[in-house]
Order: structure tokens, then C-alpha cells, then sequence
């Protein structure tokens, strides 16, 4: 009896072993890290290497008394220009779930701002 429970044990850990990996959980990023959403922070090196999955979630902190995250285009985002249709955010902690794979631009859309930087675009797979 104690075989058959043996090669049983036996036989699921090897059926496990053959699974396909489970997809792994969608991960929060925060803009900045510590800095947040301010002027002064280099946003296409705090992105560089991470890997942004449909799911993941960026958070955006920052004084909404300052600044505000805008999704624009690539055009918008290039030009720093904020489209009159774009979707604006202005809570202070702006949570944006990454939905779909492929480019995203964000931009502050405070009149200066994003030509001093705070703007950040991150490829999603």
C-alpha cells in the first residue's frame, strides 16, 4: 500500500513539472520611485528595464496643487501639447492600468512642465 501512495506522489510531481507556468500577477509601479511625479527626475531612466505586462498598474504621486498626468499621442507627447479630448488626471495619486500592450506617453500637462521633463512613455507587452 505504502508503493501505490509512493508512485501516486511520484506521478503528481511529475504532472506538475509539465504544466505551463501560470501567468505571474500584474505588478504596481510607482512613477519615480520615492520622487514621485515632479520636475527634476529623469523618467526614461527610472523606466529603463523594467518591463511594464498588460496588467500592470503605474501609480502617479505628486501635489495636485502642481500637477496633473495626462495620456496623450505620440505627436502630443513628442510636442508637449495637451489634446483638448486627452484623458487628465489631477487626484494626486492617479492609479493607470496598463490595459492594452504597446506604446503609453503621459505628460504633465502644468504649462512648462513637460519640457522640463516630466513626461514618461513605456512600452507595454
Amino acid at each position: 500500500m505504502a508503493s501505490l501512495a509512493t508512485l501516486l506522489i511520484i506521478t503528481a510531481v511529475a504532472l506538475t513539472a509539465l504544466l505551463p507556468a501560470t501567468a505571474s500577477a500584474a505588478a504596481s509601479y510607482r512613477v519615480g520611485d520615492d520622487s514621485g511625479w515632479e520636475i527634476g527626475v529623469d523618467y526614461d531612466a527610472w523606466a529603463a528595464g523594467k518591463k511594464f505586462k498588460v496588467g500592470d498598474t503605474l501609480e502617479f504621486l505628486y501635489s495636485e496643487a502642481y500637477h496633473n498626468v495626462v495620456v496623450v499621442d505620440a505627436q502630443s507627447y513628442a510636442s508637449c501639447a495637451v489634446p483638448s479630448n486627452a484623458p487628465t488626471r489631477a487626484s494626486g495619486d492617479d492609479r493607470v492600468a496598463l490595459r492594452r500592450a504597446g506604446r503609453w506617453f503621459f505628460i504633465c500637462g502644468v504649462g512648462g512642465h513637460c519640457d522640463a521633463g516630466m513626461k514618461l512613455a513605456v512600452d507595454v507587452v
